[in-house]
């Protein structure tokens, strides 16, 4: 099996909230992958039984709720890091999300912002649990989940997803956005620019999601 294909694999995985180990979605079929996929073929598929998914009022569909309100899950927002494609390349992808947490903590936040984070190589790695409110989208925070994809420096909203992304990231980023939407009631798939002046995620992603 590739690499790819494992990585696959994973990052199903830890969307439904199983534990493939302390590397994320690494593209090694090890131990902790190992008894990750038991588990969900244990669980029939279904997400592990901690995870916050509930039926919603029509009984018809899962749905995630966000904090004491419990805001229902309704929208996933992209976004990017903003740094160079060649940014902490050498490290270990856990350091290149405690620098964003560091960065996010710094501007007084309690956490990282974001829920995910898609490193170059397809790697993912959680931040914030979905079940808490993000930091990501001021006016959007509530109800959303926050992906951030790991580069995107200089990049211009009307640029086209592979002019600074890898195709391994546009391979995760959809898994992700299949994977949560089967968990919750997904209703919008947005970019960061769509709701501020900025061109973070670094394309237009109704488009990126039509494939153009």
């Amino acid at each position: 099996m590739s690499k790819d294909a494992i990585r696959s694999i994973q990052t199903g995985l830890i969307a439904l909230g199983y534990n493939v180990g302390k590397t994320g979605a690494d593209g090694w079929f090890g131990a902790n992958t190992r008894d990750g996929a038991q588990a969900w073929l244990a669980a029939g598929g279904k997400p592990v039984a901690e995870q916050p998914v509930s039926t919603s009022v029509t009984g018809q569909s899962a749905m995630i709720h966000q904090g004491s309100a419990r805001y229902p899950v309704r929208e996933i927002i992209v976004h990017c890091s903003a740094t160079q494609p060649d940014w902490m390349a050498s490290r270990p992808m856990a350091e290149k999300l405690a620098e964003i947490r560091r960065w996010h903590k710094a501007n007084g936040w309690s956490d990282i912002g974001y829920h995910w984070i898609i490193d170059r190589d397809g790697t993912v790695l959680a931040g914030r649990a979905e079940t808490v409110i993000g930091a990501h989208t001021i006016g959007k925070n509530t109800g959303t989940i926050g992906i951030c994809l790991i580069g995107g420096y200089g990049s211009a909203e009307t640029d086209a997803f592979g002019k600074n992304f890898t195709t391994q990231q546009d391979i995760t980023l959809r898994h992700m956005i299949d994977a949560i939407s089967s968990r919750t009631g997904i209703e919008r798939i947005s970019g960061h620019n769509q709701y501020a002046a900025k061109a973070c995620p670094g394309f237009n992603v109704p488009e990126w999601l039509e494939g153009n």
